[in-house]
């Protein structure tokens, strides 16, 4: 792929991608609309070839949709970005086209569905409760709550959902192990991912000896009546799962941090945290952006976008930070600002591809909120803000720790 050959191509040195974040906060600066044209940018990629960077939030929202881009990763010469494997898995519908996408989505569709979600309000407030419990026993002043709370969220609503009753604990182990799938090596995904797929196939295995009322179970019955086999339920099973691990764990800390940053806004959640918490975890996913490289699509035709080619053959990354910064949409996007009268934010993506347990994720991290800010009304950091250590290299965002007190 030769992304220069374009005559549209600007006449400047590539840009690096993925760069850090000058700034914790903000996407970098190279990347932004406003640093340049607001048009696509060639970048060199630091796994190798060449790719258009997109940031502005309506051209980014326009390329979810539109079906002159692949996100399949056995396209020849995609580039070797995390995550892509160069070879199609069964059941990992992120990475493939329609038809076969919606096919494979279509297991957990009514799973993740908006009424599906609502009703588990009170299973999820119960294991925040336990969680918070564990945080604050023996009359404990202070906590990590990245390694002791937040880490370990995700894994307790997902084994609720894979109905793991008889080991909880190890259920939760084998999750924060298989949290290296979003590590910055390679070799390390690799490693999680294929322990994290033994690991589920078992307890396929158990829910297909005795059926229960749980996800997992729904999943094999929804397989067979689509007619997909057994290695696309553990496909599904397991990119669920590594999904929600990193990502919700992140967004909950993540929008503390911002709560705790400003103390006109940790007053109003101590207030009123049932009123603000949503409202806060929405502007912390567009805020922080914890999903930070951004999805990757092929170019199967051409397509004319602000001044430019992009040629059937070249590749294209969606960059949701500088989109959910773009200053044509959000007023003073630098500013972590809960009373936006409305926040279109593209964290969960867009059209058929937008994140499936994006709903659960922010209902978790909702739920973190409101009860934190309860339980916890004196929580402050306990840390200066400048000694935090951020995941700049990870494919999710966020800081290592979070020490805090109360």
């Amino acid at each position: 792929m030769s992304i220069t050959e374009s005559t549209e191509a600007p006449a400047t040195c590539p840009v690096r991608f993925p760069a850090a974040r000058e700034n914790p906060v903000a996407p970098p600066g190279a990347y932004r609309p406003e640093g340049h044209d607001g048009g696509p940018i060639e970048v060199d990629l630091a796994y190798g070839g060449r790719a258009w960077l997109v940031t502005r939030h309506a051209d980014v929202r326009a390329l979810f949709g539109n079906h002159r881009l692949s996100s399949d990763a056995t396209v020849e010469g995609y580039p070797q970005i995390p995550l892509a494997y160069g070879r199609q898995r069964p059941g990992v519908f992120l990475s493939m086209d329609p038809p076969e996408h919606e096919r494979v989505r279509n297991l957990l569709s009514r799973e993740f569905s908006a009424a599906a979600v609502a009703a588990r309000r009170p299973a999820v407030e119960q294991l925040v409760d336990r969680l918070l419990d564990r945080f604050t026993a023996d009359g404990r002043r202070s906590g990590d709550l990245v390694k002791e709370f937040a880490d370990l969220l995700p894994c307790y609503v997902s084994g609720y959902l894979y109905g793991v009753t008889d080991d909880y604990e190890g259920f939760v182990r084998q999750c924060i192990n298989a949290r290296a799938t979003h590590d910055g090596s390679l070799a390390k995904r690799l490693v999680a991912g294929e322990r994290m797929r033994r690991f589920l196939s078992e307890l396929l295995d158990a829910r297909d000896r005795e059926p229960g009322d749980d996800l997992l179970s729904r999943l094999l019955a929804n397989a067979r009546t689509a007619g997909l086999g057994r290695d696309d339920v553990v496909g599904v099973a397991t990119l669920l799962l590594a999904a929600s691990l990193d990502a919700t764990a992140a967004v909950t800390s993540m929008t503390v941090l911002a709560v705790l940053r400003e103390p006109a806004l940790t007053e109003r959640l101590r207030t009123d945290p049932r009123r603000w918490a949503a409202a806060a975890v929405e502007e912390s996913l567009r805020y922080w952006t914890v999903i930070q490289h951004g999805p990757v699509r092929a170019v199967t035709e051409d397509i004319e976008l602000a001044g430019r080619t992009l040629r059937k053959g070249e590749f294209v990354i969606l960059h949701l930070h500088s989109a959910n910064w773009d200053r044509a949409v959000f007023r003073h996007p630098e500013q972590f600002d809960i009373d936006r009268p409305t926040n279109p934010h593209l964290s969960f993506g867009h059209g058929i591809h937008r994140c499936l347990g994006g709903g659960l994720g922010a209902l978790e991290a909702t739920i973190a909120l409101e009860r934190i800010f309860t339980a916890l009304p004196d929580l402050r950091l306990d840390v200066a803000e400048d000694d935090l250590a951020y995941r700049h290299d990870d494919l999710v965002y966020g800081v290592r720790g979070l020490p805090v007190a109360w």
